[in-house]
């Protein structure tokens, strides 16, 4: 779900108004209102903004538009609640055991590599611009092009267009043949 930003007026006082349908919509599906109301409540204030910020959307009625938005919210509740715990596999750390070098076979070297690629990779930054550095940093941190799209202000297409330009950019920079 996009994230909600602060209501305006006319928002406010059109949530306030269909405020009741979030009791009906739990009461009709039978779900437990002090269990689901904060869940359902996040998912019907999404729909007051699309439905008054997006003109498309009011050739429907408002009660479709939040019923879907209210079952997306609990959807997405149920779903992160009902996923798998991750374990971490531990293992008993033993002295005697074989030194390090034997699992890692040539680690100093690969740590070295990966410094020096570190430092590459830091000087090439600086020939980016603040924009491109801002989509780079988002990619690192896990964001998707679609996410990045939506931060960026931009399309998905622009996005893979920019990382098309900077792999082009770093390719030159780098030395090598783009």
């Amino acid at each position: 779900m996009k994230a909600l930003h602060p209501l305006t007026e006319e928002q406010r006082i059109f949530a306030e108004k269909h405020h009741d349908f979030i009791y009906q919509y739990l009461n009709g599906r039978h779900l437990n209102i002090e269990d689901y109301y904060d869940t359902a409540v996040f998912g019907y204030l999404k729909a007051v903004q699309d439905y008054l910020e997006k003109p498309e959307l009011q050739q429907y009625r408002f009660a479709t538009i939040a019923r879907i938005a209210m079952r997306d919210a609990l959807a997405t509740e149920w779903k992160k609640q009902n996923r798998p715990m991750r374990r971490a596999y531990l293992e008993e750390y033993q002295e005697d055991t074989a030194e390090l070098d034997v699992f890692l076979p040539a680690r100093q070297e690969r740590l070295a590599e990966a410094m020096d690629d570190r430092n590459r990779l830091l000087a090439l930054l600086a020939y980016l611009t603040p924009k491109e550095r801002q989509v780079v940093h988002l990619q690192a941190d896990g964001y998707t092009y679609h996410e990045i799209a939506e931060i960026c202000n931009i399309t998905s297409h622009g996005v893979h267009s920019r990382f098309y330009r900077l792999r082009r950019k770093v390719r030159s920079l780098d030395g090598m043949e783009v």
